[in-house]
């Protein structure tokens, strides 16, 4: 939600004499200013206050109250839930603006609202300010406010202010992106529960799921002016199913670089393990991510934060982020990973939940040739000196992640006794594997089966197709 239209939800919400409302953010004294000026300009009398008194006297007025601790809401809670009964048009409305603070369980019923983080133009301008006259390059103001993206006001101005004393230190002032991006990346982790991923993971990497890649690549424009003026509207997510191994976190990381976006990976078992309250993590985690895109977020193995059996909070944080899916406006698009089908609940396999569900099946024989082939290059070695096809007859039934391990098997094997890598040490580390298939055959069956009806085919293999057959 852009800010405009956040203080125009305010202030109806203030007109249809809500009493008490509940803003989450980082940026309290910039908000409070915010919505007095807002308010005072559709000549709503207000005023921001530390120590607040509300009795009938005030009757119409808005207070503005920035609440430093969760101490001082709970000396006022007999006030404040007399406002709560008291849903009339001439009762005082109260405006609690705290930062990062829980909500007592007595203010259940107010509704808690978040704070949208600034768009580009807000942290062009704010960035601006800060720089002062390192600001008139404006190649490095746009840089700077597009790396910024996901990011409160505090801290944008304090990440800035830690550049500004370093570079004036080194009297280095170039590279300001990539202190930028650190910094960010150490917010993001202590704070919201998402990690920025760096990894240089392609579309070329991912062995064989052709008609995955085809998908991704059809969709790579998809997020332009050009494709919304066409009537296009931007994908929305993909669920990503299949058997250990098979290249389902490879395809996340490959979809960010293949489309040029920033991987935010949302962690949800330190969501679960905060010491803050859960609901908001999930909700700052979900605001950044809007306020980041375009950008990939990738939730991986979700089967085992939302199990069917999910406990009331996990329910309800399963809820936020169906919504989040379901409503958001931003062009963020979600990638969930799940190995375990029997734990997805219902809700999250419904239609329009995601754009596609694709299954990642264990790799075919030409698929296991290009693994083969994609290993060997990442270890400087050329796949034309190896016989890709007796290795990928030797691995039948193996993952990609089995495939991988034969190599790095082999290296060792082939370093042990100071000789070349050849394809007999690869072919004899295969035989010293025993592959997931083989173990688990019946639960694979049974997740194909299941996938045959309910999911798209990565891969359209012959073979695959006359099995469902």
């Amino acid at each position: 939600m852009e800010e405009s239209e956040f203080l125009s939800a305010i202030c109806v919400r203030i007109q249809a004499a809500e009493p008490v409302l509940w803003i989450q953010t980082d940026d309290d004294a910039w908000l409070a200013m915010t919505i007095k000026n807002a308010l005072t300009a559709k000549q709503i009398p207000c005023e921001i206050t530390e120590a607040p008194s509300w009795d009938a006297s005030n009757a119409r007025r808005v207070f503005i109250w920035q609440p430093p601790t969760a101490a001082d809401i709970l000396a006022h809670e007999r006030d404040l839930a007399r406002l709560l009964r008291q849903m009339r048009a001439q009762t005082t409305c109260v405006i609690l603006v705290p930062r990062s603070l829980h909500k007592p369980t007595f203010l259940d019923p107010v509704p808690l609202l978040d704070a949208p983080l600034p768009d580009w133009n807000a942290r062009r301008t704010l960035i601006s300010l800060a720089l002062g006259s390192l600001a008139k390059d404006p190649r490095r103001l746009e840089r700077i406010a597009a790396v910024s993206a996901g990011l409160s006001r505090v801290q944008i101005s304090r990440i800035l202010a830690r550049c500004l004393v370093e570079a004036r230190e080194t009297q280095n002032f170039d590279d300001w992106e990539k202190r930028v991006v650190q910094e960010k990346r150490q917010l993001l982790a202590d704070n919201l529960s998402l990690d920025v991923i760096d990894d240089p993971a392609t579309i070329q990497d991912l062995g064989g799921a052709d008609d995955l890649k085809q998908w991704l690549q059809l969709r790579a424009s998809a997020f332009t002016q050009d494709a919304q003026n066409f009537g296009i509207q931007p994908p929305r997510g993909l669920l990503l199913v299949g058997i250990q191994g098979c290249g389902k976190s490879l395809a996340a990381k490959a979809i960010a670089n293949t489309w040029k976006f920033p991987l935010l990976q949302l962690d949800m078992s330190a969501i679960f393990s905060t010491a803050q309250a859960p609901d908001a993590v999930l909700r700052q985690a979900l605001a950044v991510a809007d306020a980041m895109s375009p950008a990939v977020i990738w939730c991986d193995e979700i089967e085992k934060a939302f199990a069917q059996d999910a406990d009331p909070t996990t329910r309800r944080l399963l809820g936020h982020i169906l919504n989040w899916m379901q409503e958001r406006r931003s062009t963020a698009f979600f990638v969930a990973t799940a190995n375990d089908i029997s734990n997805l609940p219902a809700e999250l396999m419904r239609k329009g939940r995601f754009d596609e569900i694709f299954f990642l099946d264990l790799p075919t024989d030409s698929a296991r040739r290009d693994i083969f082939a994609i290993h060997l290059r990442k270890r400087k070695r050329d796949p034309n000196q190896f016989d890709l096809a007796k290795l990928a007859q030797a691995t039948q039934n193996f993952s990609g992640a089995e495939i991988e391990q034969t190599i790095i098997a082999a290296l060792f094997s082939a370093f042990s006794k100071r000789s070349t890598l050849t394809t007999d040490h690869i072919l004899d580390a295969a035989h010293d594997i025993v592959p997931l298939y083989k173990q688990r055959e019946h639960e694979i069956k049974q997740l194909r089966e299941w996938a045959s009806e309910r999911t798209r085919m990565a891969s359209a293999d012959e073979r695959l197709l006359s099995y469902f057959s």
